[in-house]
């Protein structure tokens, strides 16, 4: 095996450079979501249960990386699990698995949540109009968390079919069989 394409997360987008482009992705996002809940249901909110909605607010990150788990639980022992402080109280948790990992199921695990968690966001926006509000900030954070999975995403599908990647701590390589001579 050789490797046919590094991708290194820190070198290319440092966390705060990540952060900057996520929070912006969030804005936007909230912008266009809180516009268009407007334009189709405009109705009296209720700020009734704001602990919830803060409740929600804290365990969307870790939920979200549960699905990332999710499809690839079966390399459970392989993951190594590290959780950092960015401005001394926002922790990140990263995970990695130290063995290859089929292109397919590490594509599936990057893109789970995003598509998980947003319909069920959707949904619950015209479940509950009168929180779309709470709501919407929550569909907003989550694609921010979701911005930088999409583009590791996109440079995955853009790699050979049979490809295996493999998480460094540094970022990941895709990794190709050789070819016979």
């Amino acid at each position: 095996m050789h490797c046919w394409k590094a991708y290194y997360v820190d070198r290319k987008h440092h966390f705060f450079r990540r952060f900057f482009i996520s929070s912006l992705v969030s804005l936007f996002v909230f912008i266009f979501s809180y516009v268009i809940m407007q334009t189709f249901a405009a109705r009296q909110f209720n700020d009734e249960f704001f602990i919830v909605f803060l409740c929600s607010f804290l365990l969307l990150y870790p939920v979200h990386k549960l699905f990332h788990i999710v499809p690839i639980i079966s390399y459970y022992k392989h993951m190594k699990w590290e959780i950092e402080r960015h401005f001394r109280i926002l922790p990140v948790i990263d995970i990695k698995v130290e063995c290859p990992i089929p292109k397919k199921r590490f594509g599936i695990a990057l893109i789970l949540p995003f598509f998980t968690l947003n319909v069920l966001l959707i949904f619950c926006i015209f479940l509950l109009p009168q929180y779309g509000h709470y709501i919407t900030i929550l569909l907003a954070y989550h694609n921010g968390l979701s911005t930088f999975d999409l583009l590791y995403f996109k440079t995955l599908f853009l790699s050979p079919k049979n490809a295996l990647v493999e998480e460094n701590d540094e970022g990941y390589e895709i990794l190709v069989e050789d070819d016979p001579l």
